[in-house]
């Protein structure tokens, strides 16, 4: 993300501001309470369809309109939240303050900006900790996912982040997919697989559904080649794992899954055998398949892609959907992680989970 990336960001939000503003006018019109509470209800349906179609659906249309469409995504929210506070100052003297609606809006527009676009900036560690009786040491190492390096990140954060990591010293780092995406150009897909490969330390890839570009054409065609990705990827010292897995100590084994859009990736029967009495953890970039996690029988999955939502309230709808959407979860015998993932999918901007890399730690039960 450069300075002229951000002063788009930025700019993509007064359309919507204006928009919601003439709303919000309308709305301080109303006097019948039932109307406004209406009201109030189709703009958080309306805000909560956007954060949908910015975050989750995928076409030619919504990717390039994507930027307008989280400015009144944000400035709806605003607007709703606008609404609380005018129920709550109805009973003060406040409410008698000149055009209080639309200062609220002003306000609550710029602090809802600033505030998720920080926080897609703070990359932060999550701490866990698993053990089984199949481990016989101790293994600490770093898991990442859903980088998407070229679309809401400076290079800078992302420096500094890797530089977090390394101090760290762990055993190994698995790339939980999706660390670039269709925005992603050929400079930045190299720059970014040059700076894991500086890790000293052995790294795990296995691909996400937007690493390999596969809807390119959405926004004027592919930057980079499957080829040239590999290619980087390999010359850097990763490890590129598709439905095959790594025996890294006596007691640990890493499976890496092919991710679940490619035809490619092989049903669990047809997986290699994994080696007997060894602590099994695959890395799979969609936490959904549950059939897949049941058959696999892994000890611990590691999982991304869903973001934790982004945008509020997707992490709330999902979880009401019943999907694994953040944090641990129970599937069979097997220990499940969502995480948040390190960065967000292409705008500068998430109002839900921080970003976060995982420090995980497997001991001896």
């Amino acid at each position: 993300m450069t300075v002229t990336g951000y002063l788009l960001w930025f700019l993509s939000l007064i359309p919507g501001f204006l928009l919601t503003a003439c709303l919000r006018r309308l709305t301080d019109q109303i006097h019948y309470r039932l109307v406004k509470l209406i009201l109030f209800v189709l703009k958080a349906c309306l805000a909560i369809w956007l954060a949908y179609l910015v975050i989750a659906t995928a076409s030619p249309f919504l990717w390039k309109y994507n930027y307008l469409l989280s400015g009144l995504y944000i400035a709806l929210l605003a607007d709703c939240l606008c609404d609380l506070v005018l129920a709550v100052l109805s009973f003060t003297r406040y409410k008698e303050i000149r055009n209080l609606g639309m200062i609220l809006l002003c306000i609550l527009t710029a602090v809802l900006f600033l505030q998720g676009t920080i926080n897609s900036q703070l990359i932060l560690s999550n701490h866990l900790r698993y053990s089984s009786e199949k481990l016989t040491t101790k293994h600490r190492f770093v898991f990442l996912s859903d980088l998407h390096y070229g679309s809401s990140q400076t290079q800078e954060t992302v420096k500094n982040a890797l530089t977090e990591i390394e101090l760290l010293h762990p055993e190994f780092v698995l790339l939980g997919g999706d660390i670039t995406d269709e925005h992603t150009e050929k400079e930045e897909m190299e720059w970014i697989f040059e700076q894991l490969g500086s890790l000293h330390t052995p790294v795990y890839y296995i691909y996400g559904n937007h690493d390999r570009q596969d809807r390119g054409s959405y926004i004027g065609g592919k930057k980079f080649t499957e080829e040239e990705l590999k290619s980087a990827i390999e010359d850097n010292g990763l490890i590129i794992l598709q439905d095959e897995y790594v025996q890294v100590s006596n007691d640990l084994v890493i499976l890496g899954r092919e991710d679940v859009t490619r035809l490619t990736r092989k049903p669990v029967k047809d997986l290699p055998p994994f080696p007997e009495n060894t602590y099994l953890l695959c890395v799979d970039h969609s936490p959904y398949q549950n059939e897949d996690i049941l058959e696999t029988g892994a000890d611990l999955q590691l999982s991304g892609h869903t973001h934790a939502g982004q945008y509020f309230p997707l992490q709330f709808v999902y979880t009401l959907a019943g999907l694994n959407v953040l944090g641990n979860y129970k599937i069979g015998n097997t220990d499940v992680y969502v995480s948040s993932g390190i960065g967000g999918w292409y705008m500068p901007f998430r109002n839900e989970s921080h970003c976060y890399y995982e420090v995980i730690e497997l001991s001896p039960q």
